[in-house]
């Protein structure tokens, strides 16, 4: 009999957790995938909603106390976890200024705290196993940083320093630690971004208008024409979750790959010099 593999996927009503689930639902893989209490609907007349290899469960990750039970209830009903992939995550497009306390804390929950915490309730069975893998979903966010996109950025920065602490501390368990970062991809998820409160209440006559109207056009057009897709996303992943020897770091889409040669080769100096002047324009910016 075929020993079963336990996934805990979260973020799975749309997008690229959607896609992992149809990659997924196949043996030797029972799936737990989370999503948000309001988009339970999202699985009306979806067929993986029915496939006996998978455990719909709702979950906001920022909800610490139910996180934890579904890892226990996972363990009750099918096994410990064996791969762990962290796909949930939100964005909030405003400047630094427009920020509050309040939006901050909600971003870092979501995008960092949460996946660590996940993560400390995985470990201990993996450990005991001498075996198991996480996979962050990362981003390009999480290694260059753009106007309007801070808080997103400051996020992905910190799963990607304790994601790297974590490959060096889990290896000599067998456990493998991978980042996973898409760059641009071609969906409507631009309309899904956050506002801060700050933002929302002031929407025109900020100092930051330019800011705001450029980026979001730019943004925009460069997703509606990305040839990287939640599908193929979802399959650089699968196919991590199934190496032998995964790597730390994982490019999710062309652009990325690219964004990454741009960040490691270009003198620091003359990298920031290239971005600025190539922002969506710059030159009206502050006035």
């Amino acid at each position: 009999m075929e020993k079963k593999t336990i996934v805990l996927i979260t973020g799975c009503s749309s997008g690229i957790g959607r896609e992992l689930l149809s990659h997924f639902d196949r043996a030797p893989y029972q799936v737990v995938a989370t999503t948000l209490p309001n988009s339970l609907s999202a699985f009306e007349g979806d067929p993986v909603a029915k496939s006996d290899r998978i455990w719909i469960r709702q979950l906001d990750v920022a909800d610490y106390e139910k996180a934890s039970r579904i890892v226990r209830e996972t363990a009750e009903k099918w096994g410990d976890i064996d791969i762990l992939i962290n796909n949930a995550g939100i964005s909030y497009r405003s400047v630094v200024e427009d920020m509050t306390v309040q939006n901050e804390h909600r971003q870092m929950e979501v995008n960092y705290l949460g996946p660590m915490h996940l993560i400390r309730e995985c470990l201990p069975a993996m450990r005991e196993r001498r075996s198991g893998r996480i996979i962050n979903v990362s981003s390009v966010g999480g290694m260059m940083a753009m106007p309007t996109m801070a808080s997103y950025s400051a996020s992905k920065f910190a799963l990607e320093g304790a994601s790297e602490a974590l490959w060096y501390e889990l290896k000599p368990w067998n456990i493998h630690t991978t980042l996973v970062r898409p760059g641009f991809i071609n969906s409507l998820a631009f309309r899904k971004v956050f506002y801060s409160d700050k933002r929302n209440a002031q929407k025109n006559g900020s100092p930051y208008d330019c800011h705001y109207e450029h980026m979001t056009h730019f943004v925009e057009k460069l997703m509606t024409s990305s040839p990287g897709t939640s599908e193929s996303v979802a399959d650089s992943i699968y196919k991590v979750a199934r190496m032998k020897r995964p790597p730390l770091r994982k490019s999710g889409t062309v652009d990325a790959r690219l964004f990454y040669y741009l960040r490691r080769f270009l003198p620091r100096p003359l990298y920031h010099k290239l971005v600025y002047r190539t922002l969506p324009g710059i030159r009206d910016w502050g006035k």
